[in-house]
């Protein structure tokens, strides 16, 4: 191949040509990181694709499968984590790096799915066999999920212990985009741990390698779980501040999902301020991009929002409506955790409204 060939050409022929697949799988997973790192929706899609070309090994396409799970974390898709994950685990191909990254990928998957049983098993899984292959910073990305799954399950001693070793070796990673995504990861345990200036400083750092790398995508999720954090602390005008800036980023980066779960916060954060009109707005605006994404778990999210506004300013009989619809979402797309909760918050609507026996039938069901 001639040596003056344009990087660009080098991607243009690694995604659509056989030829690509002369290549080593080393130089097409850094084609597709790369981009992975600037437009990870559009990488899922090609990867599709290549999963179905019967020119690409099945060696290449298992790892493929990893690299398609990892994504799926990206854009908010757990079932296609866990899809992946699965799959590629299942075809016994892959080396020990590739195990371990897959295993860190379905935890992750785990996670947002609200298993936090099986999140906690597949870390730990994770940390074992980053351990047994010295795979440090696998071992470090494993060790924070599972410091995250030890507190989701109440044991906080042994979440604080893996963030402890994690952080020794994490800090010593040179500020590359994987960083920035465990850093995150740490931040977010820290900060349901209640320790809040330290998940500021990493979420900041996060940040930074971010906007180093300037895609509209990352900055997005950057300054939302930033405004996250000053959340916590009830500061909705800092809150309000960078959540702004996360739905801006997402305008840019024509993100439906983002600006889904930018819009829902900002309307919290109105509310919270006392607008509630406001608030109905922007939530009204997080339902149509919602449901203008493949996110099934936003689409949820974004009505639950919308019904504890609505019981918050008394308005129980669209809240009620709206609950009922939003069961069948869950229920339609197997997320049994905000279905429980949901069944939760109509028998509420139900007490509010005097049918008592209604909500006495709805915390039934939920049982």
């Amino acid at each position: 191949m001639n040596k003056n060939l344009s990087w660009l050409t080098v991607i243009l022929i690694v995604f659509y040509s056989n030829y690509a697949f002369s290549f080593t799988t080393n130089n097409i997973e850094q084609t597709l990181n790369h981009q992975i790192a600037i437009n990870p929706k559009a990488v899922f899609y090609k990867i599709e694709s290549l999963l179905v070309d019967p020119e690409v090994t099945v060696n290449l396409k298992a790892k493929l499968m990893v690299l398609q799970s990892e994504i799926a974390y990206i854009i908010d898709q757990p079932e296609n984590i866990l899809k992946y994950s699965k799959a590629a685990l299942a075809t016994g191909l892959l080396t020990d790096t590739w195990h371990t990254r897959v295993l860190i990928s379905q935890s992750r998957g785990y996670f947002q799915r609200g298993q936090f049983n099986e999140f906690l098993a597949t870390a730990n899984m994770a940390v074992i066999k980053a351990e047994q292959s010295s795979l440090s910073n696998y071992k470090i990305a494993a060790l924070v999920e599972r410091a995250y799954a030890y507190n989701l399950l109440g044991n906080d001693d042994k979440a604080v212990k893996d963030l402890t070793l994690a952080i020794k070796y994490l800090e010593l990673m040179p500020n590359v985009f994987d960083k920035a995504t465990i850093l995150e990861r740490y931040s977010a345990v820290n900060k349901r741990l209640g320790k809040i200036k330290i998940a500021l400083k990493y979420q900041h750092q996060a940040n930074v390698i971010y906007e180093k790398i300037d895609t509209p995508h990352y900055l997005s999720i950057g300054y939302y779980n930033l405004a996250r954090i000053y959340q916590e602390t009830e500061n909705w005008q800092d809150a309000s501040v960078w959540m702004l800036k996360s739905y801006r980023q997402a305008l840019k980066d024509k993100n439906k999902l983002n600006q889904a779960f930018s819009l829902s916060r900002l309307s919290e954060y109105q509310n919270n301020l006392g607008n509630f009109k406001e608030a109905k707005e922007y939530l009204n605006e997080a339902i149509i991009a919602a449901d203008l994404s493949a996110s099934e778990r936003v689409k949820i999210h974004v009505r639950k929002n919308m019904a504890n506004i609505l019981a918050q300013n008394k308005e129980f009989i669209e809240c009620k409506v709206l609950l009922i619809e939003t069961i069948a979402l869950a229920e339609a797309y197997q997320m049994q955790r905000d279905k429980i909760e949901l069944i939760h918050m109509l028998a509420e609507a139900h007490y509010s409204l005097g049918d008592f026996e209604s909500a006495y039938l709805t915390l039934k069901s939920a049982n």
